[in-house]
Formats: C-alpha cells, sequence, structure tokens
C-alpha cells in the first residue's frame, strides 16, 4: 500500500492546515475525531523541525491572567489524559512546576497571582521557607522571597508528543504532509479559497494557518498581516547529573526557565533582548546568560559541561499572547499563531479550535486570543511568562 506521503496531492479538501507541529496537528486530530473528512495538514520542514520540535517541553496551567489560565490550565488538563485521548504514549510527566521570585516586585506578584489561580481552580500553592526548600531542596534559598507550586504542571518530551499526534491523525484519516512547500493563498469574493503548492492548487472549505515562525510569510500569500515577528528563542542542556531538581520551574526576574530530564540532563534557556530574525543559529549570549543564571541559584551545576545549544523560531507577538481564532479581514482563514507556549497549549488549543471552525463561532476561551484584539485595545499582558 502506497505510504499517504508519497501519494499525489488532492485536488480539494475540506480544512487544509497550513503547518504540521503540535498546533497544526492537534487541531487536525480533534477535527478528525469529530468526524471532519478531508483533512489536510501541509509543511515545507520536516517532522519536528520546528519549533515543536525545538521548546523547552515544559507544561503548565498557572499564569497571572484569567484568559491564559483558562486556555491553558483546560491544556494541562487534556495533557493529562492525552495518551488515553491519542491511543499513543506521550511520556507527560505529572511533576509539577514551580515559579520562583527573587526581588520583592515579584514576589508581590505571585502573591496576587496565587489568588487567582485559587479562583480559577488551578491546583496551586505559594511556598515561602520550608516550603521552598521542600520542593527545590538544591536552590539557594538565600535568594528565593516565595514561589507558586503548580502540581500539575510537569513535562512532556517532544518525540513522544510528536510521534503522538502524527500517529493518532494518520489513524484518524488524517493527510499529513511534511516537506511540501504551501508557495500562495488563492482568494475568491473576500474568502480563502485553494493553496497553492507551485502549479498544483488544492481547493478548501477552510484553511488553518499554524506554521510558527512562519505565520507571517503565510499571511502575506493571502494578502492579509498579522500582528507581531519572527524571532529566534534559544536554549541548551548540560551533561546528565544525579536527580537535582524535580519541577518544571520558572525564574521570572531572572527570565529563564530549566528541568531536569529523565537522562539527568538539564534543559533550559534564558531570554534576552532579540531582534526579529529567521536564523536557526545559536549564539554566545544566551549561552552564557543561561550558564550564569544556573550557576547563580544552582551552584551544583556550576562544573558541568553544556552538552548542546539550539536555536527555534517563534512567532512573537507584542504581548507574547497567541493569536487564535478566523482573521478578520479574509473569510474562512483561520490561524493558531504568534505562541510563546505553544507546547503546554496545543492539546487544548487543538479541541477548542477544531470545534470553532466546526460550528463557525470562536469558543469562549479562545475569544480574547483574536486576532484583532490590538486594534481593539485589549491585549492580554501577564507577568508571569518567562520566554
Amino acid at each position: 500500500m502506497m505510504k499517504m506521503q508519497d501519494a499525489a496531492l488532492p485536488s480539494q479538501a475540506s480544512v487544509v492546515i497550513v503547518g504540521g507541529g503540535i498546533q497544526g496537528l492537534a487541531c487536525a486530530f480533534n477535527l478528525a475525531r469529530n468526524g471532519r473528512k478531508g483533512v489536510l495538514v501541509l509543511d515545507a520542514g520536516y517532522w519536528q523541525g520546528g519549533a515543536s520540535g525545538r521548546n523547552g517541553t515544559l507544561i503548565r496551567g498557572g499564569f497571572g491572567s484569567q484568559a491564559w489560565i483558562e486556555l491553558f490550565e483546560f491544556s494541562t488538563r487534556c495533557w493529562q489524559d492525552l495518551s488515553r485521548t491519542l491511543g499513543h504514549n506521550t511520556m507527560f510527566s505529572r511533576r509539577g512546576y514551580t515559579m520562583v521570585a527573587e526581588t520583592e516586585r515579584t514576589a508581590g506578584v505571585l502573591n496576587d497571582t496565587i489568588r487567582l489561580h485559587h479562583q480559577y481552580g488551578v491546583k496551586a500553592e505559594l511556598l515561602s521557607g520550608q516550603g521552598v526548600r521542600r520542593v527545590l531542596p538544591a536552590i539557594r534559598h538565600d535568594k528565593v522571597l516565595n514561589a507558586i507550586h503548580l502540581a500539575d504542571g510537569g513535562v512532556a518530551p517532544h518525540h513522544a508528543g510528536m510521534k503522538a499526534f502524527h500517529a493518532a491523525c494518520l489513524e484518524a484519516g488524517v493527510d499529513v504532509r511534511y516537506r511540501t512547500r504551501v508557495t500562495g493563498i488563492e482568494t475568491q469574493n473576500g474568502r480563502a479559497a485553494a493553496v497553492l503548492l507551485g502549479d498544483h492548487r488544492i481547493a478548501a472549505e477552510t484553511i488553518v494557518v499554524a506554521a510558527g515562525g512562519f505565520n507571517l510569510t503565510v499571511a502575506e500569500m493571502a494578502g492579509v498581516t498579522v500582528p507581531g515577528h519572527s524571532m529566534r528563542i534559544e536554549a541548551m542542556a548540560l551533561e546528565p547529573i544525579r536527580p537535582l531538581i524535580g519541577p518544571g520551574i520558572a525564574l521570572i526576574d531572572s527570565l529563564c526557565y530549566m528541568h531536569q530530564t529523565a537522562r539527568g540532563e538539564v534543559v533550559g534557556g534564558t531570554e534576552v533582548p532579540e531582534r526579529p530574525r529567521m536564523s536557526l543559529t545559536a549564539d554566545f549570549p544566551v549561552l552564557a546568560r543561561t550558564a550564569g543564571v544556573y550557576a547563580r541559584l544552582f551552584p551544583q551545576l556550576a562544573e558541568l559541561r553544556i552538552l548542546r545549544h539550539w536555536a527555534g523560531l517563534i512567532h512573537a507577538t507584542p504581548d507574547w499572547a497567541p493569536l487564535i481564532g478566523p482573521h478578520p479581514e479574509l473569510r474562512d482563514l483561520w490561524f493558531s499563531a504568534g505562541w510563546s507556549y505553544g507546547w503546554t497549549g496545543g492539546p487544548g488549543t487543538g479541541v477548542l479550535l477544531a470545534r470553532s471552525i466546526a460550528e463557525g463561532k470562536v469558543e469562549r476561551r479562545l475569544q480574547p486570543f483574536a486576532l484583532d484584539r490590538f486594534l481593539r485595545g485589549a491585549p492580554l499582558t501577564d507577568k508571569t511568562i518567562v520566554m
């Protein structure tokens, strides 16, 4: 039997999704699961070649604003049952996620945030003193003023999560094509009507753009714009060490995230000022800053060697929140774009976006992330974001 990847491209599809990362696959799987036929996923790169194969793999539902909490807490619950839902092991590890404050200002933010977490049903605990020592025994406790521990947070490795979604999509009848570049989007009478791949045309009832760092390029193909710019994010992995860090960690003041893998490697990165760019070349400044933060908060890591250092591309929006829903200027063109926490948000957004497309109405939890929110003066700010 001919593999679907090698079969001739169709001339029409019900839904064409441009982008085969976690956002595209999650939307495709849920569309097919709900009975939608003719779902086609097209990706110019290789499987796991984008941000879904390069991010920090951390998962949390607790943030500092209602919109972020409602979407990401739902997605975190989806992660907990995802292996059962997909029929494949995602290797999700519910080890918790801890947000750490090193300054009085951020400690105050976490004091406010914990009340919001309790209001919206997030399993969260405000830690100080002995509480911090219990959850993070290896951290320099003199550097920590307080912390929030999210019991339901955790980690899911790329290879397992992406393999599970890809396999589940194929089993559900989704046509998934990698190394298949969309070169244009045809519009007719105010709607997105087809995708073009060189001389080949695929008519579509709905087109979904979930192309990560290339969202702006794909939007331009349709003659529309979306807020934000493409930029590079970097991460690194240290050589294995004995078990030292239990949960995933966000060091909010240091703009640093980290966790320890099952193999003992400490993986994470630190945010530095970055200009818009499309390069995957990893630079020394991020590596140096990340190493400095690690050594300052976890002196046990100071003498370890760096094994790997890599970069990935994201589509960064002015408020760092995603852009989800239909484009206000072109019918039948939807976006799942602008992601900075796309790995966390993928499973839940896939459920809600597929439902929204099927019903022709944006689900309540997605509405705050509308593409036109900046034009309406409604950005989504959150003080607990760490890139």
